[in-house]
C-alpha cells in the first residue's frame, strides 16, 4: 500500500472554509487553461488509427434542470444519474426538488423521477445501487444525503419513490450536520454499505434496518462535521470495502483512500491505508469523492480540487490522471464497456447549465461487475417523503 506522507497545515492553523472555496474556484479556472492526460502504465500516447486513446473525453449526455449530476449507475442499456442541486460548499440552495434521470446507452434522456426535498436544501442525492431482481421487482436504491435511502421502480412507468431506510434518532435530529449518507454499495448478502462523513460506515440490512458498522478516529473529516467518508466500493476479492476521505483530519487537508475488512464486526485492526493524495498549500485540497473499480483491480478516483480522475493500481500506487478543461468537480464514476462515465458535479456557485454534463472517458479496460443481490419482499418501505 502507498504510504507516502506530505502534510499540509494542521486543523488549528489551516485555511478556513471560505479560503478553501476560493482555492477550489481558482483551481477550476486554472485547470480550464490546460489539458493533460497522464497515461496509465502500458498505455501509449498515440491511439491506433480509428481507435480512441486512453483518456479521450466526449460528452455522453447533458443533464436538464436542476443539473449538478452526482451519482451514476449503469444497468444494461440504461444509465441512471442522481442530482444534487443543493451544495454546502458552493453554496447552492435547492428549492425545486431533486431528480433521478434515466438515459439510454446512447445518452438520450428517457425518464425523469422527481424526488421531494425540503425547501432551501443544501444537500441532495448521491449514491445509486441496483439489486439483481428481474422484471417489476428490479429496484434502484438512491441515497439522499439528508438522511434517507429511497427505492425506485425501474419500469417504464415507475411508481412513487419508497422510503427504504432512514438515519435513526438521535443522529437524525441534526439533519446532515449529524449524519449524511453518501454512497451505496451492496454485498452478496444484500446489505448496503453507506459511508457517512460524521465519521461512520453504516450497514443497512435487506429489510432496511440501519446500524453503524464501523467507526474510527482516522475517518474524521478536517471540518469535524464534514470531510469524512464519502465514496465506497467493494474490491475484486470481495473481502474489502474501499472508501474515500474527502478532506482528512488525520492527514490534514489530504484526501485518503482506506479499506476496511468485510467482516461482521470490524475493529481498528481491520482498517488499512491504501493511498494518500497530498495537499499542496498553493492549490485546492485534492478532495477524493467517487470510486469505481476496473476488473483488473485498478481503482478510479474522482478528485474535486484539481477536477481530475486519478487511477490507482491494485497496490495503491497512482499510475495515471485524466484531465479535461470541461471537468468541473467530477463526482460519480461508473463503467460502461471500456469507458468510464463521469458526472460533472459542478460545485461552482450559481447555476452553469453548460457544465451539467455526463462525460464518457476511454480507459481501455472494463469495469468490475458490481454486486447486485436478489432481494425478497418489500419490508420496511413506505412512500418517500422529505
Amino acid at each position: 500500500m502507498s504510504t507516502d506522507r506530505t502534510l499540509g497545515s494542521s486543523p488549528g492553523h489551516g485555511p478556513g472554509i471560505n479560503q478553501l472555496r476560493r482555492r477550489r474556484w481558482i483551481a477550476a479556472r486554472l485547470g480550464a487553461a490546460t489539458v493533460a492526460v497522464a497515461l496509465a502504465a502500458g498505455a501509449g500516447p498515440v491511439a491506433a488509427q480509428g481507435r480512441p486513446a486512453f483518456g479521450d473525453v466526449s460528452v455522453f449526455a447533458s443533464a436538464p434542470a436542476p443539473g449538478h449530476p452526482f451519482g451514476i449507475a449503469v444497468d444494461g442499456d440504461r444509465v441512471y444519474v442522481s442530482t444534487s442541486a443543493g451544495d454546502f460548499f458552493a453554496p447552492n440552495l435547492n428549492n425545486s426538488d431533486e431528480r433521478v434521470f434515466a438515459f439510454n446507452d446512447g445518452g438520450r434522456l428517457m425518464q425523469t423521477t422527481v424526488i421531494d426535498t425540503a425547501a432551501n436544501s443544501d444537500m441532495g442525492l448521491f449514491g445509486l445501487a441496483l439489486d439483481g431482481n428481474t422484471g417489476p421487482d428490479h429496484k434502484l436504491y438512491v441515497a439522499d444525503m439528508n438522511g434517507r435511502i429511497l427505492r425506485l421502480d425501474t419500469g417504464q412507468h415507475p411508481g412513487a419513490p419508497e422510503l427504504f431506510s432512514h438515519v435513526p434518532a438521535p443522529l437524525s435530529n441534526g439533519g446532515w450536520m449529524s449524519s449524511m449518507w453518501n454512497d451505496l454499495t451492496f454485498d452478496r448478502a444484500g446489505n448496503l454499505y453507506v459511508p457517512d462523513d460524521k465519521p461512520h460506515i453504516w450497514r443497512v440490512s435487506p429489510d432496511g434496518t440501519p446500524e453503524i458498522w464501523f467507526t474510527d478516529p482516522r475517518l474524521t473529516g478536517f471540518f469535524g462535521f464534514a470531510g469524512g467518508p464519502l465514496g465506497g466500493r467493494i474490491d475484486p476479492t470481495g473481502q474489502w470495502l474501499y472508501f474515500s476521505i474527502t478532506v482528512s483530519a488525520e492527514f490534514p487537508l489530504e484526501a485518503v483512500i482506506y479499506r476496511v475488512r468485510l467482516v461482521d464486526h470490524p475493529t481498528a485492526a481491520d482498517l488499512e491505508l491504501v493511498h494518500r493524495f497530498p495537499f499542496d498549500p498553493n492549490a485546492a485540497p485534492p478532495q477524493a469523492t467517487g470510486l469505481a473499480f476496473a476488473k483488473s483491480g485498478n481503482l478510479y478516483v474522482s478528485l474535486l480540487g484539481p477536477s481530475q480522475v486519478a487511477v490507482l493500481d491494485p497496490a495503491g500506487n497512482e499510475i495515471g490522471r485524466i484531465s479535461d478543461p470541461r471537468f468541473h468537480s467530477p463526482w460519480g464514476l461508473a463503467f460502461m464497456g471500456k469507458s468510464l462515465l463521469v458526472t460533472n458535479g459542478d460545485l461552482e456557485p450559481g447555476a452553469h447549465p453548460d457544465a451539467w454534463k455526463i462525460f464518457k472517458v476511454n480507459v481501455g479496460e472494463v469495469g468490475l461487475p458490481l454486486i447486485r443481490p436478489t432481494t425478497t419482499g418489500n419490508e420496511g418501505t413506505e412512500p418517500g417523503r422529505p
